[in-house]
C-alpha cells in the first residue's frame, strides 16, 4: 500500500562548492557512503544524488531534516547500480515501527541531480 512520497533536486555546482568544505561529507554522509564516493573519484553527481535521497526520505517520512539526521540515512548501490537505503537512529525506529518499505529513484544530468522516494507498507 502506497503511503507517502518525497522528492528533491539540487544543482551540481552547489554540491561541488560544498565539497570544498572538509566537513560537508562527514556531516551529511556515512562512512560507507564516503568510501563509495572515494571509489568513484568523488563524483559530484553521485554525491548530489545521495544528498537528494536523504532530503526526499525526510520529506516522505514527514519529519524533514529537523528530526532525522542526514547520517541516519545511508544510500548505497547494488551490483547493478540501483540505489537502496539503510536507516539508523530515529529513521530506523520509524521504518520499523511503521513497517515502511522505501523505493528510490535517482538521476542526474549536466547541471542537476534529483531523487524520488516512495514509501510503501
Amino acid at each position: 500500500m502506497f503511503i507517502r512520497t518525497g522528492t528533491a533536486i539540487v544543482e551540481l555546482d552547489r554540491i561541488r562548492r560544498s565539497c570544498r568544505n572538509k566537513r560537508f561529507l562527514s556531516n551529511y554522509f556515512s562512512a560507507d557512503e564516503i568510501r563509495f564516493f572515494v571509489s568513484h573519484k568523488l563524483s559530484a553527481a553521485l554525491i548530489a544524488e545521495n544528498y537528494c535521497v536523504k532530503i526526499a526520505v525526510a520529506k516522505a517520512i514527514g519529519t524533514g531534516m529537523r528530526v532525522i539526521r542526514a547520517q541516519d540515512i545511508t544510500v548505497l548501490r547494488d551490483r547493478l547500480g540501483s540505489p537502496f537505503i539503510i536507516t539508523e537512529g530515529y529513521a530506523k525506529m520509524l521504518e520499523q515501527r511503521e513497517g515502511y518499505i522505501f523505493s528510490v529513484s535517482v538521476d542526474s544530468c549536466r547541471n542537476y541531480a534529483t531523487a524520488s522516494v516512495i514509501i510503501h507498507k
